[in-house]
This record gives C-alpha cells, structure tokens and sequence, in this order.
C-alpha cells in the first residue's frame, strides 16, 4: 500500500515526539532478535544525541522555628501556643513531636507543665490541654502565638485580658476542644491545630503572621559526634525528672520523665528534639488575691544556663528584656547561640536545682 504524503508527516511526526519510547522498543527488539536468532542484526547503531535531565530544584524554605524545610505557605501561618499538662495520669500526652518549640517548667504542687508552640506542622490531636499562667503569656507573647487553654488562674486570666492576647480558652470556645471518654477529668481535654485555627477564624482573630526565625546551623557530622551523653533536669520529684539521652546516629536527644520513655501519643514515637536548653530562674510558691496556689517565675531578666546540643554541652546566659521581646541566648564568648534544625525543649528550673549530664 502507498503511503500519502500527509500521513508519512504524520508519522514522521510521532517518531519524532516519542523517539526515547521507540529507541527503548527498538533496542528491545534488537536484544530479542540477537537472541532468537531472527533476522535483526546486532551491529546497528542508534545515536539520539546528548538527553537533556532537568535538575530539580527546591521550593521549600526553612521554617522560622525549626530550620526545617517546608512548603512556602506554611511559614506565614501564625503560631499556636497550647498548654499541656505533665501530670502522670495525662501521660502519654499528644502532639509534641508536632510542635516547634515546648517550655517545661513547675506548675504548683511541684508538678510540671508545657507550653507547646505549633507552627509548622499540624497536629490531629493536642493534649490533655490545661489552665493558663502567667509566665506562659509571657513567653507565647514573643512569638505572637493563638492561646489554647482550659480556663487558667486568676492573675493569668486577668493579664491575658489586660494585654489583648489572641486568647482560645476552651470555656468560650467548647466547639473547638473535646474530653476523651477514656480518660478521667481535668485530663481528658484535646484539640487539634485546624480547630484552633478554625476557632480563631470564628473569632475574627488573624491566622497568619510574619514570624521572625531563630538562628540555625548545620549539624556536627556524625563522625564527630560523641558515642554518648545523658543528661537529667531535676524539678522536684523523681515522677517529674526530665531525662534526655543523646543518639548519635540521629543528633537526637529521646526524652523520659521519671526514668520513662516519654512518647506522643499519637504515633507511640519517642519524643526526641534536637536541642534541649535549660534556663536557670527564681521560682517561688506564692497565693494570688484570689486565695489560688501557684507559682511566681522571673522569666523577664537574665539568668545562667546550659544548651545540649550535638551530644556536648554549652554553658549559656539567657536574657529576655521585655514580655514581647524573645530569650536570647549567648555563650561565654557573648556569641548568640545557633540551634540544629530540629525541635528544641527549654526546660526552665529553679536556680540552683540538679542538672547532671
């Protein structure tokens, strides 16, 4: 049969569009042939000049709090600050390993409790969530953060009023938080990152910021990676030792409470930051006006410290010069510290309480 001209265009056309696909078909043949003994010869040379590879580049940026890459939009979303109680029956608790940045610190009683700071991750369940204090809009303040919380003591209740904190209290935002029916009260109460930002919507709060990022460097290179350290922040009693221990593989620090592993619920993970910081402060007992026991905290001033950091230790000075202004830390030499891409703990102590490593 005769072939018209258009159609010999036609499939000069498809050879040209798909020549990788009928170069790969052809080779194919030639093997097949060579192999069965058919009439395709073997000494046939096929030249499809040089093949361009697009080299792939990267959109992500790092984000503020971590140095992590993300995708672009998730930096200008606006941190989320959530308390997090450390009491043993709220263990394991849910969503740390999602979160930036965790303060721990004395609540009253000697009982510890967290503020987690969420902004470049999203976490599909937070808690057990528990009451406010002071000292914590203290700190979420610095980073301009949405403040999820269970009620709160009088005076942290009456500053975040004062002050006009992007305030996410579960009593006028109940929609938005859940009590789990498989634990037993204060202890039951969750949320997750979408409904914060959700009630915050609702509130006519902004869910977007420009947030200003830490300082971050590279990590040690594993070769030059300690084999170990451990290091242990006492607060008050045994249940309440925060305990990290350093993998190298990883430059992570695996968090216990107590001598226990300390995991997130949601994934049965081990919590495992790349920074632990301990800030040294007066932390005292003391009764509000409204008869309530609590504890008062300088975080507003300077102090001593440590940074664990690539399995080595860093003695460090923290300052933070207003409510609004971020700890800064420094080193003996006055050279603000830079963190490993990661998750970083600030464990914040009572001056002269153990910490060992």
């Amino acid at each position: 049969m005769k072939l018209s001209l258009p159609n010999l265009r036609q499939i000069k056309g498809f050879l040209y569009k798909y020549r990788i696909s009928v170069a790969i078909i052809f080779v194919a043949l030639v093997v097949a042939g060579g192999a069965t003994g058919y009439g395709l010869t073997r000494n046939i040379s096929v030249d499809f000049g040089p093949l361009k590879l697009k080299e792939k580049v990267e959109t992500r940026v790092p984000a503020p709090l971590t140095g992590e890459l993300v995708d672009p939009a998730v930096i200008t979303k606006r941190p989320i600050a959530v308390v997090i109680e450390n009491h043993p029956d709220a263990r394991p608790q849910s969503g740390y390993n999602d979160a930036d940045i965790v303060y721990e610190t004395l609540a009253e009683g000697g009982i510890t409790r967290t503020l987690a700071i969420f902004q470049s991750k999203s976490s599909t369940e937070i808690g057990p969530v528990r009451s406010a204090r002071s000292y914590f809009v203290d700190w979420l303040t610095a980073y301009g953060a949405l403040f999820g919380h269970v009620g709160g003591n009088a005076d942290a209740l009456d500053l975040v009023s004062q002050i006009g904190v992007a305030d996410l209290n579960q009593f006028y935002n109940g929609g938005n938080y859940w009590r789990s029916a498989d634990r037993y009260a204060p202890h039951n109460v969750y949320t997750t990152t979408d409904k914060l930002y959700a009630a915050a919507k609702a509130n006519n709060l902004s869910t977007s910021a420009i947030v200003a990022g830490l300082k971050f460097k590279k990590d040690v290179a594993e070769k030059d990676r300690p084999a170990s350290q451990d290091v242990n922040i006492e607060f008050s009693y045994d249940d309440f030792t925060a305990g990290y221990s350093y993998v190298p593989k990883t430059n992570t620090y695996l968090r216990s409470n107590g001598g226990v592993a300390a995991k997130d619920k949601n994934t049965g993970a081990q919590i495992a930051p790349k920074n632990v910081i301990v800030e040294f402060t007066s932390i005292v007992p003391y009764i509000n006006y409204a008869a309530e026991q609590g504890v008062r905290i300088t975080d507003i001033g300077s102090g001593s410290g440590y940074l664990f950091q690539d399995g080595k230790t860093t003695k460090i000075t923290w300052t933070k010069s207003s409510r609004e202004a971020r700890t800064k830390y420094v080193d003996e030499t006055g050279k603000e510290i830079e963190l490993n891409p990661g998750q970083t703990w600030i464990e914040v102590v009572p001056t002269g309480n153990s910490v060992t490593f």
